[in-house]
């Protein structure tokens, strides 16, 4: 049985050691939002971000330069992005590992033949795909300004889903009873 309480629900991590501690318990969270550091479009610099962002819709992507849906995904989102990056804070997250084969170079450059224009967050321990129970990529989420999921999808989504689904979050029609089930305003 499956019950919407304050958004779906979200599954429980826990690190598989010897001392048999949870990541909650030796620094890692197991819930939203978390810290992020990122690679921005032409900064020299890293910087840190929170996922989702407060008091904004928030886009989370989850890709991975290797991944060819993902290369398709970054069409979508580009234009969605063009429409709504003045209400919505986009963010993609990759989980892929930094040296060896695989630079900040490499992912800004594929960032950059894909027109990204949003931020990249890093995530090499899949923190966030743990988090949000995502078993693929691309993985899209979208928050409401409280930071509470509204959506997921697991694949490719199209231009006029994630229109659909922003428009259903930037206008209110989902919302939070006292009792936090999600109810649905059909218009």
């Amino acid at each position: 049985m499956l019950v919407l309480q304050r958004g779906l629900p979200t599954p429980s991590v826990t690190r598989s050691d010897t001392t048999g501690e949870s990541n909650e318990s030796i620094g890692y969270p197991t819930t939203l939002p978390i810290q992020l550091s990122t690679l921005n479009k032409g900064e020299s610099s890293e910087r840190t971000m929170r996922v989702p962002a407060m008091g904004t819709p928030t886009v989370i992507d989850l890709f991975a330069t290797w991944c060819t849906p993902c290369q398709t995904q970054m069409d979508a989102l580009s234009t969605v992005y063009e429409q709504y990056n003045d209400q919505v804070t986009f963010v993609s997250v990759t989980n892929e590992r930094i040296g060896g084969t695989l630079s900040r170079a490499d992912i800004k450059s594929w960032w950059s033949k894909h027109d990204g224009e949003w931020s990249v967050g890093l995530d090499s321990e899949a923190r966030l795909m743990s988090i949000l129970g995502a078993r693929g990529l691309p993985y899209l989420v979208i928050t409401n300004a409280s930071g509470e999921i509204q959506w997921k999808d697991a694949g490719v989504t199209s231009v006029q889903t994630l229109q659909h689904e922003l428009d259903a979050v930037l206008s209110g029609s989902g919302s939070e009873t006292e009792d936090g089930w999600i109810w649905f305003k059909w218009a």
